[in-house]
């Protein structure tokens, strides 16, 4: 559901939804309270991202971001200092942690589940600090990209002429040559902008008529390389659709067509709106641009992922009790064991805007 209509019973969610936020709303400003809010802005949830800090603010400073909001999450490792020291940044704290659950009304016990407190951040923050307002919500290993001389206010100037009060993103999961590559990154204080990154050179999702979700026709490079290297097969909780299909009761797979493990479309540029409310971590009741379609270089698999995968499992507080890092965890495992390589026919090196049109992952703009 994308919000094009509401039924009596999506209002009364919506209203339930946003009542619930409120009552779990205990965000505070810490630092950057003086930061002028009529710019663009940025929003996103930050826990231990110094890795890519720096990289993220340069790529969206120089996109048109004039303020960035970040919510710290207990950060330790320099995170929380640096962002401080920022004269574009907001920082804003909770007593409560990202993967927090939230007592569900009964209600909206039939109409909601698991849901965790990161999920309310979001809306919480859009309804703080870009109320009416078109404004991006990206995690720090999140790159959205434009054509060269674009940026988003100009973007979201032209959406304002249409009816789109959404636009979506596809996520690209981006990633080394080999494991040996990504080991050598681990060491790396930074992320390294200028080195060669692959991506899967395949349409990932097709654009449908206005009011309808965008259709995954690539499963992603995450989903290839479980299947490849033999992962998969050790999470059946995870394949029940894949049990299905494999199994005959759906005919929609055939070889070389991956089965999917993870979301690849994402809400990432909003105009916030009244009774707004997400549904996920990747979707909201707004309606979406049938025409626009953004890249994001998502560099999952990239040097920090050892240590995201360490926190994840040490914490079990990611989606489905972290059972995304078990399956990383394994899938690094395996392929040190094999010297396996990222690659496949039709991985190609990341190098201008143009690579994502040509492989049809971006459009509109």
């Amino acid at each position: 559901m994308t919000g094009m209509t509401f039924s009596k019973s999506d209002a009364a969610l919506a209203e339930a939804l946003v009542s619930l936020r409120r009552e779990h709303d205990d965000l505070r400003v810490v630092s950057g309270a003086d930061v002028d809010s009529s710019g663009f802005t940025l929003l996103s949830v930050v826990r231990n991202e110094i890795y890519f800090l720096p990289a993220f603010l340069a790529h969206y400073r120089a996109l048109g971001v004039e303020r960035f909001v970040f919510l710290n999450d207990r950060s330790d490792d320099g995170s929380f200092e640096y962002m401080r020291q920022q004269p574009d940044t907001v920082v804003v704290e909770s007593d409560r942690t990202f993967g927090d659950r939230v007592n569900i009304p009964p209600a909206l016990s039939n109409r909601v589940e698991n849901l965790r407190i990161v999920i309310l951040w979001r809306s919480l923050l859009r309804d703080r600090f870009a109320p009416d307002r078109w404004a991006l919500l990206a995690d720090l290993d999140e790159f959205v990209r434009l054509p060269p001389g674009t940026t988003f206010p100009e973007l979201a100037a032209r959406l304002d002429t249409g009816p789109a009060r959404a636009v979506w993103g596809v996520m690209l999961d981006v990633y080394p040559a080999d494991i040996a590559e990504l080991a050598e990154q681990e060491a790396a204080p930074r992320i390294d902008m200028a080195a060669t990154w692959y991506f899967d050179g395949e349409q990932h999702l097709r654009m449908r008529p206005f009011g309808k979700l965008p259709k995954i026709v690539h499963a992603g490079a995450r989903a290839r390389l479980y299947q490849t290297y033999g992962v998969d097969n050790l999470y059946p909780s995870l394949g029940v659709r894949a049990r299905k299909i494999r199994g005959g009761i759906r005919k929609l797979w055939r070889p070389g067509k991956w089965l999917r493990y993870n979301e690849l479309k994402e809400l990432v540029l909003l105009k916030w709106q009244e009774n707004s409310h997400y549904i996920g971590s990747h979707n909201a009741n707004i309606p979406a641009s049938a025409s626009h379609l953004l890249p994001i270089q998502h560099f999952r698999f990239s040097g920090a992922l050892y240590r995201k995968i360490r926190m994840g499992l040490r914490e079990q507080s990611y989606y489905r009790c972290s059972t995304d890092h078990r399956l990383l965890s394994e899938l690094l495992s395996v392929m040190k064991a094999r010297r396996g390589s990222f690659l496949y026919s039709k991985s190609q090196p990341l190098e201008s805007f143009g690579d994502f049109v040509r492989t049809r992952n971006a459009c509109g703009v």
